[in-house]
């Protein structure tokens, strides 16, 4: 009949019970030591249950015809197969769920710090063109301005004009003026910095990708309104007089 009578407690043996690397006591360490510290790990989970069965349940262990014998045994071998199998599994999805959480977390805040980014970036464009505005509706008029009569080509007006139907604070750049002109973009910067060195557009920074942009200057806004006055026509004086009384 198989005794179940005051069993060994696995966790009484080492690494569990004191600190010693000399498994079979005697005095060396050698590498028999170690597969014998990692057999006894091995067996530990199985061990443990049978031990939980001696102690808290020998009836149903005598049932089985279990003994302390079977410590490190075939059935301590199985359960503990089974238990580091369940562990392992355990921890894989573990580490994944870890990972999976991080990946998510990491990528929530670099799009949080994009969207916030894109936004600020939205704001001081904005803010810019509102201060634009606002700074061009608030600018003195009786800054006196001189209009000189300049010899413009068609395409030069036609920039000129371009620009004078903006509204105020904004700006075209090269590349919009060269699709505007159907133009080579070299040609077109060309022509921009011509009418910027003779005062009738001002350069400013803030197109697309920071591309050079302009916007009609003051001598530009006076050159178009000479030229619309000048080619107004003139409403023909009435030659008519006043019929007056004849006297009787």
């Amino acid at each position: 009949m198989a005794t179940t009578d005051s069993p060994e407690n696995p966790l009484g043996r080492w690494p569990f019970a004191e600190f010693t690397l000399d498994a079979n006591g005697d005095g060396q360490f050698t590498l028999a030591d170690i597969f014998e510290r990692l057999w006894t790990l091995l067996f530990l989970p199985g061990d443990l249950v049978l031990f939980a069965l001696f102690r808290y349940a020998s009836p149903f262990a005598r049932w089985l015809g279990l003994d302390p014998a079977d410590f490190g045994g075939l059935v301590s071998g199985v359960i503990s197969l089974c238990a580091w199998f369940i562990v392992f599994t355990i921890a894989s999805v573990t580490y994944h769920y870890v990972r999976d959480i991080d990946r998510r977390v990491t990528g929530a805040t670099r799009r949080l710090f994009a969207t916030a980014r894109l936004r600020v970036r939205i704001s001081y464009a904005l803010l810019r063109q509102r201060w634009r505005a606002w700074t061009a509706a608030h600018r003195p008029l009786q800054q006196a301005t001189q209009v000189r009569e300049v010899e413009l080509s068609a395409t030069e007006l036609r920039v000129l004009q371009l620009h004078a139907a903006l509204a105020a604070g904004y700006t075209l750049s090269v590349t919009e003026v060269a699709h505007a002109l159907r133009a080579r973009t070299y040609d077109t910067r060309e022509l921009l910095s011509g009418l910027k060195e003779l005062g009738l557009l001002n350069r400013a920074i803030g197109g697309t990708d920071d591309e050079t942009s302009y916007s009609l200057s003051a001598g530009g806004k006076a050159l178009l309104a000479a030229q619309a006055a000048r080619q107004r026509p003139r409403a023909p004086h009435s030659s008519r007089r006043a019929p007056t009384k004849s006297r009787a």
